[in-house]
Protein backbone atom coordinates (compact mmCIF):
# COMPACT_ATOMS: atom_id res chain seq x y z
CA UNK A 1 0.00 0.00 0.00
CA UNK A 2 1.67 3.28 -1.21
CA UNK A 3 0.37 6.66 0.30
CA UNK A 4 0.94 10.05 -1.87
CA UNK A 5 -1.06 12.99 -0.51
CA UNK A 6 -4.54 11.87 -0.68
CA UNK A 7 -3.91 9.18 -3.22
CA UNK A 8 -3.50 5.15 -2.60
CA UNK A 9 -3.11 2.85 -4.17
CA UNK A 10 -3.19 -0.64 -3.44
CA UNK A 11 -1.29 -3.68 -4.65
CA UNK A 12 -2.49 -7.15 -4.90
CA UNK A 13 -1.36 -9.50 -1.57
CA UNK A 14 0.53 -12.26 -2.20
CA UNK A 15 1.51 -14.82 -0.07
CA UNK A 16 3.21 -12.07 1.78
CA UNK A 17 3.69 -8.37 1.49
CA UNK A 18 7.04 -7.32 -0.30
CA UNK A 19 6.45 -3.50 1.36
CA UNK A 20 4.67 -1.06 2.70
CA UNK A 21 5.58 2.65 2.78
CA UNK A 22 3.72 5.10 5.09
CA UNK A 23 4.09 8.92 4.62
CA UNK A 24 4.58 10.77 7.92
CA UNK A 25 2.46 13.65 7.07
CA UNK A 26 -0.38 10.56 6.53
CA UNK A 27 0.09 8.18 9.35
CA UNK A 28 2.31 9.21 12.37
CA UNK A 29 2.74 5.25 13.38
CA UNK A 30 3.65 2.32 11.58
CA UNK A 31 3.27 -1.34 12.13
CA UNK A 32 5.71 -3.08 14.08
CA UNK A 33 8.48 -5.14 12.99
CA UNK A 34 8.21 -8.60 14.09
CA UNK A 35 9.01 -8.62 18.11
CA UNK A 36 9.30 -4.83 18.28
CA UNK A 37 6.66 -2.67 19.40
CA UNK A 38 4.79 0.50 18.32
CA UNK A 39 6.82 3.16 17.89
CA UNK A 40 6.30 6.74 15.66
CA UNK A 41 8.32 7.53 12.68
CA UNK A 42 9.55 11.11 11.61
CA UNK A 43 10.64 9.56 8.15
CA UNK A 44 9.87 7.05 5.88
CA UNK A 45 9.41 3.66 7.02
CA UNK A 46 9.38 0.42 5.36
CA UNK A 47 8.66 -2.81 7.19
CA UNK A 48 10.30 -5.89 6.93
CA UNK A 49 9.04 -8.67 4.77
CA UNK A 50 9.77 -11.21 7.35
CA UNK A 51 6.65 -10.08 9.10
CA UNK A 52 4.65 -12.57 11.67
CA UNK A 53 1.66 -13.72 10.45
CA UNK A 54 0.19 -11.07 12.98
CA UNK A 55 1.91 -7.94 11.25
CA UNK A 56 0.59 -9.57 7.89
CA UNK A 57 -2.97 -9.55 8.89
CA UNK A 58 -2.53 -6.37 10.85
CA UNK A 59 -1.20 -5.04 7.07
CA UNK A 60 -4.37 -6.12 5.58
CA UNK A 61 -6.32 -4.67 8.13
CA UNK A 62 -4.94 -1.01 7.85
CA UNK A 63 -5.17 -1.60 4.01
CA UNK A 64 -8.66 -2.51 3.31
CA UNK A 65 -9.66 0.27 6.21
CA UNK A 66 -7.59 2.97 4.30
CA UNK A 67 -9.72 1.75 0.88
CA UNK A 68 -12.30 2.39 2.61
CA UNK A 69 -11.75 5.33 3.90
CA UNK A 70 -10.76 6.32 0.35
CA UNK A 71 -14.03 4.87 -1.17
CA UNK A 72 -16.05 7.26 1.30
CA UNK A 73 -14.11 10.46 0.45
CA UNK A 74 -13.95 9.89 -2.82
CA UNK A 75 -17.94 10.26 -2.44
CA UNK A 76 -18.45 13.09 -0.14
CA UNK A 77 -20.96 15.64 -1.18
CA UNK A 78 -23.08 13.19 -3.61
CA UNK A 79 -25.42 10.87 -2.24
CA UNK A 80 -25.40 8.20 -4.97
CA UNK A 81 -23.14 8.13 -7.98
CA UNK A 82 -24.03 9.86 -10.99
CA UNK A 83 -23.07 9.38 -14.75
CA UNK A 84 -24.25 6.52 -17.45
CA UNK A 85 -23.60 3.94 -15.49
CA UNK A 86 -25.79 4.79 -12.36
CA UNK A 87 -28.05 2.03 -12.27
CA UNK A 88 -31.84 3.32 -12.06
CA UNK A 89 -33.68 -0.21 -11.54
CA UNK A 90 -32.65 -3.74 -11.81
CA UNK A 91 -34.86 -6.70 -12.72
CA UNK A 92 -33.83 -9.81 -11.65
CA UNK A 93 -30.15 -9.21 -11.27
CA UNK A 94 -30.39 -7.42 -14.91
CA UNK A 95 -29.27 -3.85 -14.82
CA UNK A 96 -31.02 -0.51 -16.14
CA UNK A 97 -28.61 2.74 -16.13
CA UNK A 98 -28.80 5.86 -16.86
CA UNK A 99 -27.51 5.51 -20.32
CA UNK A 100 -30.43 3.49 -21.46
CA UNK A 101 -32.60 5.90 -20.26
CA UNK A 102 -31.02 8.90 -22.00
CA UNK A 103 -30.79 7.31 -25.27
CA UNK A 104 -34.40 6.38 -25.29
CA UNK A 105 -34.83 10.30 -24.41
CA UNK A 106 -32.80 11.25 -27.41
CA UNK A 107 -35.04 9.19 -29.95
CA UNK A 108 -37.96 11.62 -28.78
CA UNK A 109 -38.38 14.37 -30.95
CA UNK A 110 -39.30 17.64 -29.80
CA UNK A 111 -39.01 17.18 -26.32
CA UNK A 112 -39.33 20.19 -24.10
CA UNK A 113 -37.04 20.55 -20.90
CA UNK A 114 -39.76 20.90 -18.84
CA UNK A 115 -40.73 17.38 -20.41
CA UNK A 116 -37.77 15.56 -19.38
CA UNK A 117 -38.65 14.40 -16.16
CA UNK A 118 -42.26 13.34 -16.60
CA UNK A 119 -40.76 11.62 -19.89
CA UNK A 120 -37.75 10.07 -18.28
CA UNK A 121 -40.29 8.22 -15.14
CA UNK A 122 -42.08 6.83 -18.38
CA UNK A 123 -39.05 5.84 -20.47
CA UNK A 124 -37.69 3.91 -17.19
CA UNK A 125 -41.51 1.91 -16.79
CA UNK A 126 -40.93 1.19 -20.28
CA UNK A 127 -37.70 -0.27 -19.70
CA UNK A 128 -38.68 -2.05 -17.09
CA UNK A 129 -41.92 -4.07 -18.82
CA UNK A 130 -39.43 -4.89 -21.89
CA UNK A 131 -36.61 -6.04 -20.03
CA UNK A 132 -39.61 -8.12 -18.02
CA UNK A 133 -41.10 -9.27 -21.31
CA UNK A 134 -37.71 -9.77 -22.79
CA UNK A 135 -36.32 -12.44 -20.45
CA UNK A 136 -39.55 -14.45 -20.67
CA UNK A 137 -38.79 -14.53 -24.82
CA UNK A 138 -35.55 -15.52 -24.52
CA UNK A 139 -36.44 -18.51 -21.53
CA UNK A 140 -38.69 -19.32 -24.71
CA UNK A 141 -35.47 -18.99 -27.31
CA UNK A 142 -37.37 -17.06 -29.15
CA UNK A 143 -34.33 -14.57 -29.98
CA UNK A 144 -33.18 -17.66 -32.27
CA UNK A 145 -36.28 -17.52 -34.18
CA UNK A 146 -34.85 -17.07 -37.47
CA UNK A 147 -37.63 -14.51 -38.39
CA UNK A 148 -36.68 -12.59 -35.31
CA UNK A 149 -32.76 -12.44 -36.21
CA UNK A 150 -33.69 -11.68 -39.51
CA UNK A 151 -35.84 -8.17 -37.99
CA UNK A 152 -32.49 -8.00 -35.70
CA UNK A 153 -30.21 -7.74 -38.81
CA UNK A 154 -32.11 -5.93 -40.66
CA UNK A 155 -32.29 -3.11 -38.37
CA UNK A 156 -28.64 -3.59 -37.10
CA UNK A 157 -27.94 -2.50 -40.98
CA UNK A 158 -29.74 0.37 -40.52
CA UNK A 159 -28.20 1.51 -37.72
CA UNK A 160 -24.91 1.04 -38.59
CA UNK A 161 -25.44 2.96 -42.14
CA UNK A 162 -27.53 5.67 -40.58
CA UNK A 163 -24.72 6.19 -37.85
CA UNK A 164 -22.06 6.11 -40.95
CA UNK A 165 -24.17 9.44 -42.85
CA UNK A 166 -24.72 10.81 -39.90
CA UNK A 167 -20.81 10.84 -39.36
CA UNK A 168 -20.55 12.50 -42.80
CA UNK A 169 -23.44 15.23 -42.17
CA UNK A 170 -21.38 16.05 -38.77
CA UNK A 171 -18.48 16.78 -41.16
CA UNK A 172 -20.11 19.28 -43.64
CA UNK A 173 -18.70 23.32 -43.07
CA UNK A 174 -20.49 25.60 -40.59
CA UNK A 175 -21.86 29.00 -42.78
CA UNK A 176 -20.10 31.39 -42.82
CA UNK A 177 -20.86 35.11 -41.74
CA UNK A 178 -21.46 36.39 -45.72
CA UNK A 179 -23.48 33.33 -46.45
CA UNK A 180 -25.69 33.99 -43.39
CA UNK A 181 -26.21 37.89 -44.80
CA UNK A 182 -27.04 36.70 -48.06
CA UNK A 183 -29.91 33.87 -47.50
CA UNK A 184 -31.30 37.15 -45.05
CA UNK A 185 -30.93 39.64 -47.93
CA UNK A 186 -32.80 37.29 -50.51
CA UNK A 187 -35.95 36.76 -48.40
CA UNK A 188 -36.90 39.68 -47.18
CA UNK A 189 -40.69 38.11 -46.56
CA UNK A 190 -39.08 35.75 -44.08
CA UNK A 191 -37.37 38.77 -42.28
CA UNK A 192 -37.43 42.54 -43.40
CA UNK A 193 -41.19 41.77 -44.44
CA UNK A 194 -42.05 39.13 -42.07
CA UNK A 195 -45.66 39.18 -41.31
CA UNK A 196 -48.37 37.39 -38.91
CA UNK A 197 -51.35 36.16 -41.60
CA UNK A 198 -54.69 35.49 -40.20
CA UNK A 199 -56.26 33.37 -42.58
CA UNK A 200 -60.39 31.86 -42.88
CA UNK A 201 -59.25 28.56 -44.73
CA UNK A 202 -62.36 26.52 -46.17
CA UNK A 203 -62.02 23.23 -46.94
CA UNK A 204 -64.94 22.09 -49.95
CA UNK A 205 -65.53 18.20 -51.46
CA UNK A 206 -66.08 18.86 -54.91
CA UNK A 207 -65.69 16.35 -58.30
CA UNK A 208 -63.02 16.38 -60.20
CA UNK A 209 -64.88 17.80 -63.51
CA UNK A 210 -66.57 20.95 -61.30
CA UNK A 211 -63.19 22.11 -60.27
CA UNK A 212 -62.20 24.37 -62.93
CA UNK A 213 -65.68 25.98 -62.97
CA UNK A 214 -65.73 26.36 -59.28
CA UNK A 215 -62.71 28.10 -58.99
CA UNK A 216 -63.66 30.57 -61.62
CA UNK A 217 -66.83 31.39 -59.32
CA UNK A 218 -64.61 31.17 -55.92
CA UNK A 219 -62.15 33.64 -57.18
CA UNK A 220 -64.80 36.12 -57.39
CA UNK A 221 -66.01 36.16 -53.79
CA UNK A 222 -64.41 38.89 -51.68
CA UNK A 223 -65.20 37.44 -48.44
CA UNK A 224 -66.14 34.34 -46.09
CA UNK A 225 -69.77 35.72 -45.47
CA UNK A 226 -70.04 35.55 -49.63
CA UNK A 227 -68.02 32.11 -49.94
CA UNK A 228 -69.97 30.23 -47.43
CA UNK A 229 -73.82 31.84 -48.53
CA UNK A 230 -72.03 30.41 -52.01
CA UNK A 231 -71.25 27.34 -51.15
CA UNK A 232 -74.63 26.73 -49.24
CA UNK A 233 -76.64 28.01 -52.51
CA UNK A 234 -74.93 25.32 -54.68
CA UNK A 235 -74.93 22.61 -51.82
CA UNK A 236 -71.51 21.88 -51.52
CA UNK A 237 -70.17 20.35 -47.77
CA UNK A 238 -67.15 22.62 -46.28
CA UNK A 239 -65.66 22.91 -43.26
CA UNK A 240 -64.38 26.00 -42.30
CA UNK A 241 -61.55 27.46 -39.89
CA UNK A 242 -59.77 30.20 -38.70
CA UNK A 243 -55.82 30.11 -38.69
CA UNK A 244 -52.61 32.46 -37.55
CA UNK A 245 -49.22 31.26 -39.24
CA UNK A 246 -46.29 33.21 -38.97
CA UNK A 247 -44.45 33.83 -42.67
CA UNK A 248 -41.41 31.21 -41.46
CA UNK A 249 -44.43 28.04 -40.54
CA UNK A 250 -45.49 28.41 -44.36
CA UNK A 251 -44.19 26.16 -47.41
CA UNK A 252 -42.05 28.82 -49.20
CA UNK A 253 -43.59 29.02 -52.81
CA UNK A 254 -46.98 29.19 -50.53
CA UNK A 255 -45.67 32.36 -49.06
CA UNK A 256 -44.38 33.67 -52.31
CA UNK A 257 -48.03 34.04 -53.34
CA UNK A 258 -49.53 34.89 -49.80
CA UNK A 259 -47.18 37.54 -49.14
CA UNK A 260 -48.40 39.67 -52.91
CA UNK A 261 -52.14 39.37 -51.51
CA UNK A 262 -54.30 42.21 -49.76
CA UNK A 263 -56.67 41.38 -47.31
CA UNK A 264 -59.94 39.92 -48.63
CA UNK A 265 -58.16 37.96 -51.54
CA UNK A 266 -57.21 34.86 -51.09
CA UNK A 267 -55.92 31.57 -52.90
CA UNK A 268 -57.50 28.54 -54.04
CA UNK A 269 -55.44 25.18 -53.63
CA UNK A 270 -56.02 21.86 -55.14
CA UNK A 271 -56.70 19.38 -52.21
CA UNK A 272 -57.21 15.59 -52.29
CA UNK A 273 -60.93 15.14 -53.52
CA UNK A 274 -61.58 19.08 -53.61
CA UNK A 275 -60.15 22.26 -53.19
CA UNK A 276 -58.86 24.27 -50.38
CA UNK A 277 -59.87 27.94 -49.98
CA UNK A 278 -57.75 29.84 -48.28
CA UNK A 279 -59.14 33.75 -47.55
CA UNK A 280 -56.40 36.29 -46.19
CA UNK A 281 -58.51 38.25 -43.44
CA UNK A 282 -55.43 40.43 -42.18
CA UNK A 283 -51.55 40.51 -42.33
CA UNK A 284 -49.75 41.65 -38.97
CA UNK A 285 -46.12 43.16 -39.71
CA UNK A 286 -43.35 41.85 -37.11
CA UNK A 287 -39.76 41.89 -39.27
CA UNK A 288 -36.62 40.23 -37.80
CA UNK A 289 -33.24 41.51 -38.01
CA UNK A 290 -30.35 40.44 -39.35
CA UNK A 291 -28.88 39.24 -35.67
CA UNK A 292 -32.48 37.84 -34.63
CA UNK A 293 -32.23 35.83 -37.24
CA UNK A 294 -29.17 34.74 -37.62
CA UNK A 295 -29.13 31.31 -35.46
CA UNK A 296 -32.00 29.97 -37.20
CA UNK A 297 -30.37 31.01 -40.54
CA UNK A 298 -27.15 29.54 -39.57
CA UNK A 299 -29.20 26.12 -38.45
CA UNK A 300 -30.56 26.10 -41.93
CA UNK A 301 -28.03 26.52 -43.78
CA UNK A 302 -25.53 23.75 -41.97
CA UNK A 303 -28.53 21.50 -42.29
CA UNK A 304 -28.08 22.04 -46.67
CA UNK A 305 -24.65 21.77 -46.15
CA UNK A 306 -25.41 18.65 -44.13
CA UNK A 307 -27.63 17.65 -46.79
CA UNK A 308 -25.17 17.72 -49.94
CA UNK A 309 -22.31 16.34 -47.98
CA UNK A 310 -24.41 13.24 -47.78
CA UNK A 311 -25.57 13.54 -50.94
CA UNK A 312 -22.11 13.84 -52.42
CA UNK A 313 -21.26 10.91 -50.51
CA UNK A 314 -24.05 9.04 -51.90
CA UNK A 315 -22.49 9.64 -55.33
CA UNK A 316 -19.13 8.71 -54.39
CA UNK A 317 -19.80 5.27 -52.76
CA UNK A 318 -22.41 4.71 -55.72
CA UNK A 319 -19.62 5.39 -58.43
CA UNK A 320 -17.02 2.95 -56.82
CA UNK A 321 -19.40 0.25 -56.59
CA UNK A 322 -20.89 -2.25 -58.80
CA UNK A 323 -24.67 -3.08 -58.05
CA UNK A 324 -26.99 -5.58 -60.07
CA UNK A 325 -30.27 -5.90 -60.80
CA UNK A 326 -32.21 -9.15 -61.84
CA UNK A 327 -35.60 -9.95 -62.85
CA UNK A 328 -38.26 -7.67 -62.25
CA UNK A 329 -35.83 -5.43 -60.88
CA UNK A 330 -33.73 -5.12 -63.60
CA UNK A 331 -35.43 -1.28 -64.40
CA UNK A 332 -34.54 -0.12 -61.59
CA UNK A 333 -30.92 -0.09 -62.89
CA UNK A 334 -31.59 3.33 -65.00
CA UNK A 335 -33.97 4.72 -62.81
CA UNK A 336 -31.27 4.50 -59.87
CA UNK A 337 -28.84 6.69 -62.44
CA UNK A 338 -31.09 9.73 -63.21
CA UNK A 339 -32.88 9.65 -59.58
CA UNK A 340 -29.74 10.50 -58.00
CA UNK A 341 -28.96 10.21 -53.94
CA UNK A 342 -31.58 9.97 -51.43
CA UNK A 343 -31.34 12.75 -49.03
CA UNK A 344 -29.19 12.03 -45.95
CA UNK A 345 -29.88 12.71 -42.19
CA UNK A 346 -30.85 16.32 -41.45
CA UNK A 347 -32.48 18.49 -38.47
CA UNK A 348 -35.70 20.68 -39.47
CA UNK A 349 -35.52 23.88 -39.51
CA UNK A 350 -37.96 26.76 -38.63
CA UNK A 351 -35.94 29.16 -41.63
CA UNK A 352 -38.79 27.99 -44.14
CA UNK A 353 -41.04 24.72 -44.47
Amino acid sequence: LEFAGREARVRPFGPCVRSCVVHPDVATHCLPRHGEAPRKFPEMTKISPKADCDSLTLVRMACLTIVAIATVLSGCGSKEAAGPSQVVANVNGEEITELQVSQALERQEGLKPDQIEVVSRKVVAALVQQEVVLRKARELKIDREQRVVQNVEALKREAVSRAYLERIAEGAAQPSPKEIQAYFDANPILFKQRRIYTFQEVSTQIAEAQKSNMESQISALKSPVELDAFLKSKQIPARSERTTAAAENLPLPLLQRIAVLKPGQGLILPANGGLRIVLLLSAQESPVTEEQARPAIAAYLMNQNKRRAVDLELVSLRTATKVEYFGKYADLAASAVSAGPASGPAASTSVQR
